[in-house]
């Protein structure tokens, strides 16, 4: 049975842990509000989210289970729960970071087609008008100035003269240069900057509980961070990435470039060579 707050869209929870320790961090997280497309980079982060709880619930199950255990001393207990922590979680939360990581660099990408409408160079005509415009504003008084570029509608002409050159050359105050530049933004790319909003909300959102979990789970081993970060190392090294080249595989063992599963597609690192691939995989 789904809990109430499925119903409604929302997963997750609000910290890490479902119920506070006593003299133990229970790291604050974010809840999963964002309804996922299936295939899509949100849902991988989505299930890095989910996968991170299930995780750190096993771990506390586990850590419980351990400790009525009169079969062990207590340093059994605790060497017994460190084991399956960095056998079960570490590669959990490295996965997590994969996923965050491959969506930081798709979230670049969205950004950078983010691009206003560019003039066209040899539209002689229209580039003296906007010219004009743009002398006519700056020897507008500030007040007049301010009511055409605060206006609901402003012309297109001459938004699109105030938003080719310096504000030193209209006076446009810099909030109003902003405003005007995210209207034209969203005019030309309306979809893109609301997935763009909805990725980084979804990357917020899972770094919350990755990061987290993985210090929570830290914290069960007793291990310092740097103890920690050791001896995950070897273990997040045998987790296997899949290179990636324009969509397809790059199987080095069989020498062959060849389709992706939908899980190496998932979690495959898009790189040009392998050095660079090399390079983000140890990022």
């Amino acid at each position: 049975m789904s809990s109430i707050g499925e119903q409604f869209g929302v997963k997750g929870r609000r910290r890490i842990l479902q119920a506070d320790v006593p003299g133990r961090p229970n790291h604050a997280i974010h809840f999963w509000e964002i309804k996922s497309k299936p295939g899509s980079t949100v849902e991988r982060l989505e299930k890095a989210y989910l996968n991170t709880l299930a995780a750190i619930d096993l771990a506390e199950s586990i850590g419980r289970q351990l400790r009525a255990d009169a079969r062990y001393t207590e340093q059994g207990q605790q060497d017994q729960h460190r084991n399956h922590i960095l056998r079960e979680g570490v590669p959990v939360f490295h996965q997590g970071r994969r996923a965050i990581s491959k969506a930081k660099q798709e979230l670049e990408e969205m950004r950078n087609r983010l691009q206003l409408p560019k003039a066209d160079p040899t539209d002689a005509a229209g580039a003296i008008a906007r010219m004009e415009i743009r002398t006519w504003l700056r020897s507008l008084p500030q007040g007049e100035r301010d009511k055409v570029t605060r206006a609901e509608k402003v012309d297109p002409q001459i938004r699109a003269a105030i938003l080719e050159a310096p504000a030193v050359m209209t006076g446009v105050a810099e909030s109003h240069m902003n405003l005007l530049k995210e209207t034209a933004l969203r005019e030309a790319h309306g979809s893109l900057i609301d997935d763009i909003a909805e990725l980084e909300t979804a990357i917020n959102v899972a770094t919350s509980a990755v990061e987290a979990g993985r210090d929570s789970a830290r914290i069960d081993t007793g291990m310092t961070p740097e103890q920690f970060n050791e001896a995950a190392a070897p273990i997040e090294a045998r987790e296997t990435v899949p290179w990636l080249r324009k969509g397809k595989v790059i199987d080095l063992e069989r020498g062959v470039m060849r389709e992706p599963t939908e899980d190496e597609l998932a979690n495959g690192i898009e790189a040009p060579n392998l050095e660079e691939f090399n390079r983000l995989k140890a990022a």
